[in-house]
């Protein structure tokens, strides 16, 4: 058992090495980006709309504390989406193989999150979060018609 434990926090340990940046520069952007904007995604500070990827977050931080409903009502793709990141973990930390087949499960993954989108913009837009409008973006701060546009063609 101890000799498993190594050769999986080995594992770890050289992808940490080899991907330890990407995660450095991520945390200091979610970081950065939160201070500044209270906001993490480009496309809600940029243009005050939700991106597909809206309320994932949110819907992991429910779904591993086991609020699963919950979960469901920020963004019911978090499942396949964690289904995809515990086959990663184990095929790749786990059983030490490769991870054949993640960039379809991840492709499947992002598709659900576009269509799911679409339906829920449709659904809940502007009136549930997180599928609201941010009225503090940059195209408002710079285009003082840009709210007066979107009003006009039937958006908001």
């Amino acid at each position: 058992m101890k000799k498993y434990a190594k050769a999986v926090w080995q594992r770890v340990w050289t992808d940490l090495k080899e991907y330890g940046m990407a995660f450095v520069l991520l945390a200091g952007y979610t970081v950065f980006m939160n201070l500044v904007f209270h906001a993490f995604c480009p496309l809600v500070i940029f243009s005050g709309f939700p991106c597909p990827g809206c309320g994932v977050t949110r819907a992991m931080a429910c779904f591993v504390t086991g609020r699963w409903e919950q979960a469901w009502l920020f963004n019911p793709v978090v499942f396949p989406v964690a289904a995809t990141a515990v086959y990663f973990v184990f095929r790749r930390y786990m059983a030490g193989k490769r991870v054949r087949g993640i960039l379809g499960l991840a492709a499947v993954d992002v598709v659900l999150l576009v269509l799911v989108y679409v339906v829920r913009m449709y659904l809940y837009f502007p009136d549930r979060i997180p599928y609201i409008y941010h009225e503090d973006n940059v195209l408002a701060r710079f285009l003082p018609f840009y709210q007066q546009m979107l009003h006009g063609i039937g958006i908001l």
